[in-house]
């Protein structure tokens, strides 16, 4: 099996099971004051990101993929701007969503598609 670790889990495998942790404990560590993820408007924009996320790997289609790293970034910046642990978590998650689609051959990020040269 080459390209796995030691346990047989490959790269992507492992960044997105990373980010699915790091979302779940978003959830329960604190947003704001002392409101924990499971008490913010952000916990819809949680639940979408792994919803999507897992939708976009089994369907194949990864502009769910793409979505769920809105979802993401809607987030994060839902009910304000902060270095709260909830919010670094998910951001962490994102994160991690983009390299372990990326190791595993996805597209996340839209690229630029070179332009024909006109003669």
């Amino acid at each position: 099996m080459a390209g796995t670790g030691a346990h047989g889990v490959t790269p992507g495998r492992g960044w997105l099971a990373a980010g699915a942790c790091l979302a779940a404990a978003s959830l329960g560590l604190p947003w704001a004051g002392a409101l924990t993820g499971a008490d913010v408007s952000a916990r819809v924009a949680v639940v979408a990101a792994v919803a999507l996320a897992v939708a976009g790997l089994r369907s194949g289609r990864d502009r769910l993929l793409t979505a769920a790293l809105g979802a993401v970034v809607v987030g994060v910046l839902l009910d304000g701007v902060g270095a709260a642990p909830g919010r670094v978590a998910l951001a962490a998650a994102g994160g991690c969503l983009v390299l372990g689609a990326r190791a595993a051959g996805r597209t996340v990020l839209p690229t630029r598609r070179p332009q024909a040269q006109q003669s």
